[in-house]
């Protein structure tokens, strides 16, 4: 019973299960908290850095378009006022004719990106025309000029007032009253021309070739394996390469593609906003609206360019807008990237956290089981001396009784005899103790002694001395005495014992 209690005892000290869930939990939650906002900044943080990349080429690239606007206006201004063009205007002999054209070719010499300069007079009619052939211009001849009048930048140029200065909106350029082939982006800048005498004599026209514009996003898209770069009119139409994949369009032949129907709503907000970016479910855009005229407008008043010709531009407010676009899957990649490291950081902290404060608890509780462990075996300590005392005083009391006592166990084992048993049996001090009590009746009584005690343990019961059995007992030495007995049986730790008590009965 004792074992059973100690047993009972130790398995009461469990692990703490719900003080573990309430240390762990919060620091867990918290954790987890820090770590997911740790992961949500730096995706912000790395979105930023790219769209700063992507918002820093676009930039470049409209400032390069501003500057370009700026060079070639400054060039219209000056050749249309230098000498060689006002004698020209004033008298257009051979010879003065000649020095223009010598003054346009050294132009476009000096200017790769100038397709073509040109003389056109009030009727719309080429006078000089420089043009570019295999990267060397040349002076078309007369046979070859083209009449021009139809053309809308023509008109527009005519238009102009002394000191105006006109720029086109780029689109492919014409020739003959058709679309050049290859195609040929163009841009078109253009200002009066005036002899000596403030008379109207036509106009002056460069043709910038924007191809550039073209070559240096097509050098973005291949320079950047994760970006794509598109370039999109004002009417929401892509002038070069495919749809990004997402949208589902294929090129079909050499229509432009329409980037407004296939991303309603990126288009939307780049309508509302000439340069930003936008995170949708096809990924992250930015943007910035390349207008020309703006372009140059916005580097003077950066600048020191004459402010007086910005002021006097006329444009058909004509505007590109260049696109960066970053396809979903690389956004989710990027995450992937941030996540992983940082989730396994939290999570190995986590464990090593959790695991430290289990190690520590069940040190706890180790401590606890050894205390109790401590504390039953000092309980069972004391209990077992109690038991030895008692067992001792029982023994003193019972071999100090005048009436002779044996203690016989189930198989009929004496376990105990007193002084005064041994004296009627005639035995010296502890010479019965582990003898069978059958050694104490005579020859004939062994055998049916037997039986009578397997009965008598089968249904045992106190009998007292004097109920009339007669019964001998043979001592040690031989001799038959008549003694009366008593039987009190009683159970010890589980074991049935039987208190014989006897007497000699007097003759």
């Amino acid at each position: 019973m004792q074992k059973t209690e100690g047993a009972a005892n130790r398995r009461a000290v469990r692990f703490p299960v719900y003080e573990f869930l309430i240390l762990f939990l919060p620091i867990a939650a918290l954790v987890l908290l820090v770590g997911f906002a740790f992961i949500s900044l730096r995706m912000d943080a790395h979105v930023e850095t790219l769209l700063d990349l992507d918002g820093t080429r676009l930039h470049h690239i409209g400032g390069f378009i501003g500057a370009e606007v700026a060079n070639s206006l400054d060039h219209l201004r000056s050749l249309a006022t230098e000498s060689a063009t006002t004698d020209a205007l004033d008298r257009p002999n051979p010879r003065n004719l000649q020095a223009l054209e010598h003054s346009f070719l050294a132009l476009a010499r000096r200017n790769p990106h100038y397709h073509q300069v040109r003389w056109l007079d009030q009727h719309g009619s080429e006078r000089l025309r420089i043009e570019r052939d295999d990267g060397e211009p040349y002076a078309v001849a007369a046979a070859d000029l083209q009449d021009k009048s139809d053309r809308y930048y023509v008109t527009a140029a005519n238009r102009l007032l002394a000191g105006e200065m006109y720029v086109s909106r780029i689109d492919l350029n014409v020739e003959r009253g058709s679309v050049e082939l290859p195609p040929r982006p163009t841009l078109r800048v253009a200002a009066g021309l005036y002899d000596s005498e403030k008379r109207p004599q036509g106009v002056l026209v460069i043709n910038i070739a924007m191809q550039y514009l073209f070559n240096a996003v097509q050098h973005l898209r291949q320079e950047s394996s994760e970006a794509d770069y598109l370039l999109v009119n004002r009417e929401g139409m892509l002038l070069n390469g495919d749809l990004p994949a997402i949208s589902g369009a294929a090129s079909g032949g050499e229509q432009p593609l329409s980037f407004a129907a296939s991303f309603p709503e990126v288009w939307e907000e780049m309508m509302r906003r000439r340069s930003g970016s936008l995170e949708s479910w096809s990924g992250l855009w930015t943007w910035q609206t390349l207008a020309p005229v703006d372009a140059f407008r916005q580097l003077t008043r950066s600048t020191e360019v004459q402010t007086g010709t910005a002021d006097r531009l006329i444009s058909d407010d004509f505007s590109l807008t260049l696109v960066a676009h970053r396809p979903v899957d690389t956004l989710m990649e990027m995450r992937r990237e941030i996540r992983i490291p940082i989730s396994l950081a939290v999570l190995v902290g986590l464990a090593v956290y959790g695991t430290s404060l289990f190690l520590y608890l069940s040190g706890h509780v180790r401590e606890r089981r050894a205390e109790l462990n401590a504390a039953y075996a000092m309980a069972r300590a004391s209990q077992l001396e109690r038991l030895k005392e008692l067992e001792e005083r029982f023994h003193a009391l019972v071999d100090a009784s005048s009436i002779g006592q044996l203690v016989v166990d189930a198989e009929g084992t004496i376990e105990l005899c007193n002084r005064a048993a041994e004296a009627i049996l005639e035995y010296s001090r502890g010479e019965l103790i582990g003898k069978s009590v059958e050694v104490l009746l005579p020859d004939e009584l062994e055998q049916a002694h037997v039986r009578h005690r397997r009965d008598f343990l089968s249904a045992p019961e106190a009998r007292k001395m004097g109920d009339g059995r007669e019964l001998v007992a043979v001592t040690k030495s031989g001799k038959r005495l008549a003694v009366e007995v008593g039987l009190n049986p009683y159970l010890d730790k589980g074991r049935q014992l039987v208190l014989a008590s006897i007497i000699e009965r007097p003759r």
